[in-house]
């Protein structure tokens, strides 16, 4: 873990400490992908339960959707991230393959939310009525995968985009993390070793710490109208 970059949290602000939901994929009656006698909906849980604390060591807020074995519609958990005025969201699963050798970490975002969740951005950022674009999801799913592959070693199988309900109906900063591979022997194996988990986890932890550190600099960075040209700079804001 020492090959972890340093994250500088500093002092959190105590009257605004970032809160992260965290969301343990699947759960109850949707056991998620299984393979290998492993269950995704149970792994999920135990590195969803991990990255809590590891959060919470870094000083951050957190919520979960779920602590235990129960179902939860994927509109429920994107409500909750706003229902609880999240800072970010993240979702954490495992992956399958017909290919027993491809293995590694993928993390997901969307760009563009919801009708509801644009109205709502637009709405809280007052905003002018139009399509809303949200970068905020992709920075946050760069910093994560980045972190998380660093920290591990698992092949970086990049960042994604889809229309997936957790990540495009809140509005919140959202990404959903794919851990790594149940159908690859080996990756499975460390995926269910409790040294593996720690280094991920805590490598997820930091990478969602980084975003949160440069995000806070100017909340609404990243949640523009569609017409508007798309800038990696705010005025005293941006990120380095």
């Amino acid at each position: 873990m020492e090959n972890l970059p340093s994250v500088n949290l500093g002092p959190w602000d105590l009257e605004k400490i970032p809160l992260v939901v965290v969301d343990a994929g699947h759960g109850g009656h949707d056991g998620g992908a299984v393979a290998g006698g492993t269950l995704e909906k149970k792994l999920a849980l135990a590195l969803a339960l991990r990255l809590r604390d590891e959060l919470i060591t870094l000083g951050l807020r957190v919520k979960m959707t779920r602590d235990s074995d129960v179902f939860l519609p994927l509109e429920e958990r994107a409500a909750l991230a706003d229902e609880w005025q999240a800072d970010a969201f993240i979702s954490v699963h495992l992956n399958t393959s017909a290919s027993p050798e491809v293995h590694g970490i993928e993390t997901y975002y969307n760009e563009r939310k919801s009708l509801a969740a644009q109205r709502a951005l637009q709405v809280k950022w007052s905003l002018a009525k139009g399509p809303v674009q949200d970068l905020r999801g992709r920075r946050l799913a760069e910093s994560l995968q980045r972190h998380a592959c660093r920290g591990t070693e698992a092949v970086d199988r990049g960042i994604k985009q889809r229309n997936y309900a957790v990540v495009s109906q809140t509005q919140v900063p959202a990404a959903l993390i794919e851990c790594g591979f149940l159908t690859h022997e080996a990756e499975a194996a460390s995926l269910k070793n409790p040294d593996y988990q720690k280094k991920l986890t805590l490598a997820i932890a930091r990478g969602m710490a980084e975003f949160l550190k440069i995000q806070g600099r100017y909340p609404p960075h990243g949640v523009l109208l569609d017409s508007q040209e798309p800038t990696e700079e705010t005025p005293e804001t941006a990120a380095p």
